[in-house]
């Protein structure tokens, strides 16, 4: 009996197995929107992702020079960063990176410090006999004036020893101690940006590659062809900035060097490394060296004034009007006095880091026009 029951429940379940199965209803198809397919645009992405940098933009505001500054230290620096060994870590070659960076950077603003304190003392032993020398020179000029010279001569102190010390001390008093004033509140600001800035870069450092990559795949995904554009357009031109405006600059600061040390004009390397950030801006350099070569002339070294102004107006200004030009024409759209205004501006409203910003705001602006004429 119980051979049969199992034999039955047996039978039972293959029978049950070998059933048809009925077919459930049909799994409804999702459609596929512009924003999943790879490659489309979304018509509401532009929008979403400009509003959304919009608001990023406008919280950043606050810590945006510390950062501005990390972004351009860091690629400057970049290539140095992956000659590093590739046994360590991204984020301790990272932090090692950064350390290395800092360390280097104490130098140079050490040896600022006591170069502008060795030209303070200079000038405190040597300026009285300087202006004296200069006053004689303007009035030996003033003198070959017709109508006028008179006149000048009259305006003119004779000697340091009649130059009203006492209301110009007051002056510069009150000056010197706004200044001060101003300069205690930032410190505060000036600490504030260089933490935001030393920890930016070491984020730079470690995950730079990765940010570029989702920026320039949000820019594709969300504009199609123009994002892309845009993210070459923005690379061409940061390297176009750092062959064209950041190398003529350190070659108008090498050759104004060398024109400061033939003179025999005081601390010609401090001079050289205030032409450098000069340079940066097209005919910046002769804010540099025209002062200098006016003082060799005034102080009675005639020659030597008149040699560093023609080194600087034939050999200085010269690599600054050949070299930017063929340094940059391959490599950014802008011509030559859109490329200046936009530095010009970008340095106003910026620093330093508005060199890069300005032309590439311009090169994007020329870009979106030029499509939209299409």
């Amino acid at each position: 009996m119980a051979g049969t029951d199992l034999a039955h429940g047996s039978t039972a379940k293959h029978a049950a197995a070998a059933a048809p199965v009925e077919p459930g209803p049909a799994p409804v198809p999702v459609p596929v929107t512009d924003i999943a397919r790879p490659g489309r645009a979304s018509a509401t992405a532009p929008i979403w992702l400009a509003g959304v940098g919009a608001l990023v933009l406008f919280v950043s505001i606050p810590i945006l020079p510390g950062v501005l500054w990390a972004l351009l230290i860091g690629y400057w620096t970049y290539p140095l960063h992956r000659r590093l060994p590739t046994g360590l870590r991204a984020g301790a070659a990272a932090g090692l990176s950064t350390v290395m960076l800092v360390a280097v950077a104490i130098l140079p603003t050490m040896w600022l410090v006591e170069s502008t304190q060795l030209v303070w003392t200079w000038a405190q032993e040597s300026l009285p006999a300087t202006v004296d020398l200069a006053l004689i020179r303007t009035h030996e000029l003033a003198a070959s004036l017709p109508y006028l010279g008179d006149k000048v001569q009259s305006a003119l102190p004779r000697s340091v020893r009649d130059i009203d010390w006492i209301g110009i001390g007051t002056g510069s008093a009150n000056a010197i101690g706004g200044m001060l004033t101003t300069v205690v509140l930032r410190a505060g600001d000036s600490a504030f940006h260089l933490v935001i800035g030393i920890g930016t870069l070491f984020f730079v450092y470690r995950d730079g590659p990765t940010w570029w990559r989702i920026a320039t795949r949000a820019a594709t995904a969300s504009f199609g062809a123009a994002g892309l554009e845009a993210a070459d357009l923005c690379r061409q031109t940061a390297s176009a900035v750092t062959r064209g405006v950041i190398l003529t600059a350190l070659v108008q600061g090498v050759l104004a060097g060398l024109g400061y040390w033939a003179a025999g004009v005081p601390q010609p390397l401090l001079l050289a490394v205030m032409t450098v950030p000069a340079a940066v801006v097209p005919l910046g350099a002769s804010l540099v060296w025209v002062p200098a070569a006016a003082w060799l002339a005034l102080t009675g070294d005639l020659a030597a004034g008149v040699g560093l102004a023609l080194w600087g107006a034939l050999a200085v200004s010269t690599a600054d009007n050949a070299l930017r030009p063929l340094l940059m024409r391959e490599h950014t759209t802008l011509s030559f006095w859109p490329l200046t205004l936009s530095i010009v501006g970008g340095t106003l409203a910026l620093g330093v880091p508005g060199v890069y910003v300005g032309p590439i705001a311009y090169s994007l602006a020329r870009m979106a026009i030029t499509r939209a004429a299409r």
